[in-house]
């Protein structure tokens, strides 16, 4: 390796970082601006280590051109050691020894081998930007130190961070704190007027081109500027927008170069290379990471685009934000790399002096439903993972509960839907329109998801009049698109003009990157898009979406808004083309919901789908109930019964029944029919049947009746005697009646044989619960102490399964024999929870420990 002396401030620090990760678990480097910490520790601790380094980087951008940087640095022989991996573009194979990749790319590498075996050490560079890889990456290789791979060394790097709380999370891993390379700064605050009369309606002072256009020119004249101008803007529209219009307006020998991940590599070469001065117009990719060469001058418009995510569909989106102060001293550490520089900060002190001091990480404000899916997938709850910082519980509570309702996940585990969910980079709503999706449907699922992916892609311009009826906005939206990728104009009724190109282009491309993958065909199809094959695809992952239209009269005016299934109210925007038609029942696929406005009324439905009723009854929703109201006229005495069929909270049809007398053989057949009324649930009817299933398996003699199909049917007529009344089966209720069918004998066999309550050895008791495919109890590991032998029921024939819980009384482990977890998986799980519950008993030798659950 060939490391000049003391090039970088990092240099003559490299072999005591290089000792400390020889010695210790965790290492932090914190290094400012120009210190070489990404380009020159990594291939220096090559020399130290043993197996592979794997560096994990918040962009593409900084992966590629540091993992360039490294093979520079590194003698001709071992350049073809170090390589990357970012979306889409994978320079590695077996003889890669330093690799870097986005963090987003880590969990995959995990499922491929979940130990890292190949890996001896993980840096995690730029931590400071805290995007949600990080967090995971890093509570994943905590997990992996604990367990598995205590040999595993962890390096976080960063430039600007307090690093007091992440020393106490790492246990005090030997610190680095190196100065950078600068040269003196001038900053200089200059909020534009123009920026100040639009701060009155834009809540983050959002900037005129024409106000920085000025700033570019003023700082091109200013003597302290001789060099390279660096001008932050908050996305890329800002900047294609920007760079347009700066053309032909300074000096030909200055060259305009753009600078964000997505440009092609040709193009992101133009802000490194060459002599000419340039006016580098970047996003905040130029923060951190990248070393961008003889800038004197940043111009810094205080905003970036921040990731979110609609509270109304949860889909990703990225908002406009003030950076905050750390942030404002990376962009400003950009022009003091080369000489003395000079900074324009377009925004006031005062307004810098109100910013936040670190920017919120990534954890606690974006939708976090396939983050959680691809650690189930890996088998990590995320309750039972050691986050830095964990997630907000409201938003973990709505991601968890959004994938119960797709079917995602079930009891706790990831189903096999939710796997083919965890694969796909879409949301996993979109995902779930996609599974198990017929093969005519599915080209056209797959549009549509990429549509709704990006937000949809109809522009402002577009207008509806009130002779349109669609009865599908996405359909629409569709054609539209085929219309524009197919250069006819017969597949949509409207002008593909209404389009937002650059949308329907980025659209387009993500339905080529996923076609192959789920076997869809690689063009979109030519035909004319059929809401009614759309509907029940898109009711699978919007379920929650429904709502039923609402007419209300108030004097000569007739209003239409629509009640939602889970409760609250909105109305159909004029943007959506079925403002007119206004449906029965429609899916609503985008909102934007004012929590202060009134609840009947306060969602506005930019987009939707009708949807039949039919659909509706005959669909598989968690939401879809029948509800049995009964109605009894003592005068008469005659039963009404009135089956409702709801959806969440609407009601999408009753079937009411002509009155009858509820009692003898027609109160028999109401019950068969109706079954389990009149009782509200019957689980002790399901409970009882697995008992006597549990005594057939083993071959226990007994009389207990399995009260199945003819049996149950007898059952009912033995309850009912011809002026048995249906309030005298309620007052006595079902257990009671179940039970009176068997002798004094068999109950207490069924009682012995498969108890309902067990206690141990140990003097501990728990319920015996029947209502999974075999019986089990739920116990806290530190009440199964002193136990050395497993507990059994049925004469000791049947062991029962034994889910552990943490002390936070979440199932930690299913087991089926204690003894042998004691001895073969209890010092790993030991290790574990000591790190995590301190103060809690974990004995070496649970099996001869006292059952306590305390240290003291």
């Amino acid at each position: 390796m060939k490391l000049e002396p003391d090039k970088y401030p990092i240099d003559r620090h490299l072999e005591e970082i290089a000792q400390a990760v020889l010695k210790e678990p965790c290492a932090l480097v914190k290094a400012q601006t120009g210190a070489g910490k990404t380009t020159r520790l990594p291939p220096y601790l090559l020399t130290k280590l043993k197996g592979k380094v794997l560096v994990l980087e918040p962009r593409r951008l900084a992966a590629k051109l540091s993992a360039a940087r490294c093979a520079d640095i590194l003698s001709a022989s071992d350049k073809d050691a170090v390589g990357h991996h970012i979306r889409f573009d994978k320079a590695a194979d077996e003889g890669t020894r330093l690799l870097f990749i986005t963090e987003g790319l880590f969990l995959p590498y995990l499922r491929q081998d979940p130990k890292l075996k190949e890996y001896s050490a993980i840096i995690l560079d730029e931590f400071h930007e805290r995007s949600i890889h990080t967090d995971v990456a890093l509570a994943l290789i905590r997990k992996l130190q604990a367990t598995s791979r205590p040999d595993l060394k962890l390096i976080v790097m960063s430039a600007t961070l307090e690093t007091e709380k992440l020393e106490s999370y790492l246990q005090g891993p030997k610190v680095f704190d190196i100065p950078g390379r600068t040269f003196p700064i001038d900053i200089e605050y200059r909020p534009p007027e123009i920026s100040r009369r639009n701060s009155a309606s834009s809540g983050h002072g959002n900037l005129r081109s024409e106000a920085v256009q000025e700033a570019i020119q003023n700082l091109l004249d200013d003597s302290r500027c001789p060099l390279n101008v660096l001008v932050f803007l908050p996305g890329v529209g800002e900047i294609k927008g920007l760079e347009e219009q700066l053309k032909g307006k300074f000096d030909p020998s200055i060259e305009i170069a753009p600078l964000y991940s997505s440009l092609p590599k040709a193009l992101q070469n133009k802000a490194f290379e060459g002599d000419r001065r340039k006016i580098i117009l970047a996003t905040n990719i130029a923060e951190t990471s990248l070393t961008i060469p003889n800038i004197t001058g940043v111009i810094d418009t205080g905003t970036e685009r921040r990731a979110s995510f609609a509270p109304w569909s949860g889909m990703p989106l990225l908002q406009l934000e003030k950076i905050s102060k750390a942030s404002s001293a990376q962009r400003a550490g950009r022009a003091g790399r080369t000489q003395h520089g000079v900074v324009y900060r377009l925004y006031s002190e005062a307004d810098f002096a109100q910013r936040e001091d670190f920017t919120p990480p990534e954890i606690k404000r974006v939708e976090l439903s396939h983050y959680i899916l691809d650690l189930l997938e890996l088998g990590h709850h995320p309750d039972d993972l050691n986050w830095f910082e964990p997630p907000d519980e409201k938003n973990l509570k709505t991601a968890l509960n959004l994938l119960e309702i797709l079917g995602a996940i079930k009891d706790g585990e990831i189903t096999k839907l939710g796997s083919f969910l965890a694969e796909l980079p879409l949301h996993p709503r979109l995902g779930a329109t996609l599974f198990n999706c017929p093969k005519q449907s599915l080209s056209d699922a797959l549009l549509a998801a990429c549509v709704l992916s990006e937000g949809m892609i109809l522009g402002n311009r577009a207008h509806f009049s009130d002779e349109d009826k669609e009865v599908c906005d996405l359909s629409l939206q569709l054609d539209l698109l085929k219309s524009f990728y197919w250069k006819n104009p017969k597949l949509s009724d409207y002008p593909d003009i209404f389009l937002e190109k650059k949308k329907a282009a980025r659209a387009l491309e993500l339905y080529q990157a996923l076609a192959s993958r789920i076997h869809a065909s690689a063009k979109p199809q030519k035909h004319k898009t059929k809401p009614q094959e759309l509907a029940p695809l898109l009711l699978k992952g919007f379920p929650d979406r429904v709502a039923a239209k609402r007419v209300a009269v108030k004097g000569k005016r007739v209003s239409h808004s629509y009640n939602f299934c889970l409760g609250r109210g909105g109305q159909l925007a004029t943007k959506s083309a079925l403002s007119h038609n206004r449906p029965d029942f429609i899916l609503a696929l985008d909102a934007l919901e004012n929590p202060r406005a009134n609840a009947a009324t306060g969602t506005s439905i930019q987009a939707a789908s009708q949807i039949d009723k039919e659909l509706l009854r005959d669909c598989s929703s968690p939401f879809l109930a029948t509800e049995k109201e009964t109605s009894f006229n003592e005068k008469k005495g005659t039963l009404s019964l009135c089956a409702t069929i709801k959806y969440g909270k609407l009601t999408i049809a009753r079937e009411p029944h002509p009155p009858v007398a509820a009692q003898g053989k027609v109160l028999v057949d109401l019950m068969k029919e109706n079954w389990p009324w009149p009782f509200k649930e019957d689980a002790f009817l399901k409970e009882y049947n697995q008992r006597v299933d549990l005594l057939d398996q083993e071959r226990i003699e007994h009389n207990c009746p399995l009260l199945k199909e003819e049996m149950f049917e007898l059952f009912l007529e033995a309850c009912v005697e011809e002026d048995t009344h249906y309030q005298e089966l309620t007052g006595a209720g079902l257990e009671k009646l179940i039970l009176e069918q068997l002798s004094a004998p068999d109950r207490y066999l069924l009682d012995t044989e498969t108890p309902l309550e067990i206690k141990l050895a140990n003097g501990k008791s728990f319920k015996v619960l029947y209502h999974e495919e075999k019986p089990f109890i739920q116990a806290r590991i530190q009440d199964l102490y002193s136990l050395q032998k497993h507990p059994h029921i049925v004469s000791g024939k049947i062991p029962l399964i034994v889910k552990l819980l943490s002390p936070a009384n979440r199932v930690c482990q299913v087991i089926g024999d204690l003894p042998g977890f004691w001895v073969s998986s209890w010092k790993e799980v030991r290790k574990e929870l000591t790190g995590r519950y301190p103060k809690h008993f974990w004995p070496e030798n649970p099996e001869t420990a006292p059952a306590k659950r305390l240290s003291k």
